[in-house]
Parts: C-alpha cells; structure tokens; sequence
C-alpha cells in the first residue's frame, strides 16, 4: 500500500518485535487489548463493522466489499445501478477469489460495458437511455477507485477517478436541463462541482439550493443519489462539489483535507450568491457522512445559511479509528514511541482492516501514524456546534459503526432550533449513511428542509 501512513508503518515494522495477545507496555505504558481500527469510509464515513444477522444483504465476508456492494445496489433506486449488472460483478469477484484486485477488475469490466451501451443509445439518439447508462457506469467504476490502494497496483487511483468521472460528467450532461460545470474560487485556485437545476427551471428564476459536502470517500454519483437527485425533485437546485481531499482535488491535484471547511464553503455561499438563479436567501448545506463534522465546522463560522443538515450529527472523528486512548494521548506526547507501536499493531491486523485504515487515512496526507492523529483531532466539533445558529437537522443511524451515538452527543451541544431523527433496521436504513436505503434517507431529510425552505 503507497498511502503515507502505511508507508510510515512499513519502515518501523522491521525493527519491532510483533505484538503479543493481551496486555502490552510500552514505555511504562499499560496498555489493555488493542481492539483493530475500523475506519469511516464514506462521506465519511468509513468504518466498517462485521457482516451480521442484523445486515440483510450479504455479498461478501470482507466488510468493505460488502458495504461499497450495498451502496451500489442502493443506487438503483435513483437509477444508478442495475441488480444484474452488479450481480454479474459480484459473481466474478467470487469466482476471482474475493480479492480487491478481482473487485476492482471486475466492476472496471462491468462499468466499462455499461458505459458502452451508454455511448451505443447516444448514437442512435435514445438519450433517456444513455443518460441511464453513463449514470450505472458512473457508480460501477466508482467502486474501483475505491479499492485501488488495497490492490497490487495502488497507483491506479488516478486512472481510476478519470474513468468514472467521464461517465459521471457524460450523464450530467444529459440531465434535462444538463448539469452546469462550475468553477468555484478558493484562495490561488479552485474547486470543481456540478449545478443541477430542476426540469423547466428559466434562467435567471431564483430558486433555493442545496450544497452537498461530501466525507471521505464517495464521489459525485454518489451524491447525486444521496441528496442530489432528490433536491432536483423537489425543484431546488443542488450543487455537488468536490473539495479539498475529495474527487479530483484529492487524486489529480493532491490536496488534502483541513479541519477548517469554512474556507470551503464560505467560497461556495460566495460562489452561490453571485448567481442570478440562486435565491440567496434560501440556500442550505447538507453534510454527508464525515461531511457531517466538516459541515457543523462550516456552518458555525458561515451564519448565512437557511438549513443545515448534519447527516449524520458528529461530536468526535477520532472515534471512527477506534484507536485506544493510550495510543492517541501518545501520539501526542511522543510521536515516534507512538509510531512504532502502532507499527506492530498494524502488522497484526487482518488485511481487510490494513486497507480500510489505510483508506480513511490517505485524504489527510499525513507522513506517518502519529501526525495523522494529531491532525484528525483537529476535526472534533465540541467547540464548535453551539456556535451553530441555522436551524439544524441531526440525522443518526442504528447500527453505524463510524459514529456511534454521536447524534445525540451532537444535538445536545446545539443551541440553535434543531430536530433529530434516527434511522433504523425497520426500514432497511441501518448501517452508515443507509446504503441500501437512499429513498427512505432522502424522504426523511427533504421533508425537514421543505418545512424551512417552501
């Protein structure tokens, strides 16, 4: 794996002796069972729990196949998926030994035929049929971007964005009215996104707008059907872009994230503002996954927001690594101590995890164990959700392993008019972000909005 951390990992692990069961002291340290990290993965949100009775879809043993599976599958509901289609991916990967780089063969293969059928109906001029298309290849080929650090060739991310973004930006394209690429400002360059308008939208017709930010992992399609799709519907407009340790800027450009997402979206209400078809007064953000700490960091600085929406409410990133307190406070006190012992413990660590770590880790850019965990306990938002004044929803989701009752944390902290809503197995919307749920999710959340926004 080439991500800084494993690097960093990988040239202590040769001079530490590996890890005992039990107990272990380091420095005079006692320190209890490490339990293995498990990561937020997706908009932020990338952890990932074991596959269990409460989960009724299984496709795969490993957790991270599973639940990027299930997000997939879930998209057939905005069109972006089709069960064949995915079902002949999931056969091969099987059939391939269940590997990451079987996964990531496969769905290139199965996003690769469906973007072709995509360009067949193009020519012919059935366009309703290649938008769907260019829409399912875009969420296939979004799959092999996500598991390229874990496969024999990590290098591969940024063919593998390119690739999917092609087909991201030809169904856009035929999005009626079609999507408007933007170029948002931010400092000495910019920031990509799409503004999708609702069908029959007149130009220069003021309309309310919903800017989704995304967490750690997904991309554009899989906002469009988390939020997007939805937003249109309703005959808002939305804006999906990408930001710093996101999309292009993260794996064209290598820029990271930061703590600070005000300077994200504050040029983004800017951006918005100077539209003559943005009603500037009813503009909301919705933060999806880790966006839901980096949205509460934003709107408490940002106060010219209508609706905000954190989704799900985060008090702490930290906890998505499940890493021991001990571990973390020596990251603080002595770094290369702290290096070395984590060194040995990822050594240890079932390869699943060393990927999903691995993955969660690699948009922070940091050089080693210990400076990513000084930067993500930057990311904590205790300071700053009671500073929050735009009314809020807290959304939380049982059986989520990246933030695990953190909504309710959240929504303590708050001082402005908020409401919570969880959302449970009853309905199919357990686990991290609802992957197999994005209607349900979308009703929930757009029901709030339209009550502040008309």
């Amino acid at each position: 794996m080439t991500a800084p951390v494993a690097i960093a990992i990988g040239s202590t692990t040769a001079r530490r002796a590996a890890l005992s069961p039990g107990a272990m002291t380091v420095a005079g340290l006692t320190t209890p069972k490490l339990q293995p990290p498990t990561v937020a993965g997706r908009p932020a949100g990338l952890a990932h729990g074991p596959v269990t009775s409460r989960n009724p879809a299984a496709f795969f043993t490993d957790p991270g196949m599973n639940e990027q599976t299930l997000f997939t599958v879930g998209a057939a509901g905005y069109g972006a998926a089709e069960y064949g289609e995915v079902a002949a991916a999931v056969s091969g990967v099987h059939r391939d030994g269940d590997t990451y780089d079987a996964y990531y063969r496969e769905f290139r293969v199965i996003g690769t035929v469906v973007s072709r059928f995509g360009k067949e109906a193009y020519g012919r001029g059935n366009l309703a049929a290649a938008r769907g298309a260019f829409l399912r290849a875009a969420s296939y080929l979004a799959n092999p971007l996500y598991f390229a650090l874990g496969t024999s060739h990590p290098r591969r991310q940024a063919a593998a964005y390119r690739a999917m973004d092609e087909s991201w930006a030809r169904a856009a394209g035929l999005f009626e009215p079609a999507g408007e690429r933007v170029q948002i400002r931010y400092g000495r360059t910019s920031m990509p996104g799409w503004l999708l308008r609702p069908p029959g939208a007149r130009a220069g017709s003021r309309r309310p707008t919903i800017i989704f930010t995304n967490g750690n992992a997904a991309q554009n399609i899989s906002l469009y059907v988390h939020g997007a799709a939805e937003a249109v519907a309703h005959g808002y407009n939305a804006l999906i872009f990408e930001g710093p340790g996101q999309g292009s800027m993260l794996f064209l450009r290598g820029i990271p994230f930061r703590p600070d997402w005000e300077a994200v979206i504050t040029p983004v209400v800017d951006h918005l503002r100077d539209r003559p078809d943005v009603d500037p007064r009813r503009i909301a953000l919705i933060g999806w996954g880790q966006g839901g700490a980096l949205a509460a960091r934003a709107a408490a600085v940002e106060h010219r927001l209508a609706a905000l929406v954190l989704d799900p409410g985060v008090r702490d990133l930290m906890t998505a690594f499940r890493l021991p307190g001990q571990l973390a406070g020596l990251a603080q006190s002595d770094p290369a101590e702290a290096d070395a012992v984590w060194a040995q413990i990822f050594g240890r660590l079932p390869a699943s995890e060393r990927f999903g770590f691995t993955k969660a880790s690699y948009p922070f850019r940091e050089p080693s164990f210990s400076a990513l965990v000084r930067a993500v306990a930057q990311y904590g938002t205790a300071a700053c959700l009671p500073e929050i004044t735009t009314p809020t929803l807290v959304t939380g989701y049982q059986g989520d392993t990246a933030f695990p009752g953190q909504d309710g944390q959240a929504a303590e902290l708050l001082r402005c008019p908020h409401a919570r809503h969880e959302f449970t197995a009853v309905a199919g919307c357990q686990g991290h972000g609802a992957p197999m749920a994005p209607q349900r999710r979308n009703q929930v959340i757009f029901d709030w909005l339209s009550g502040i926004l008309g």
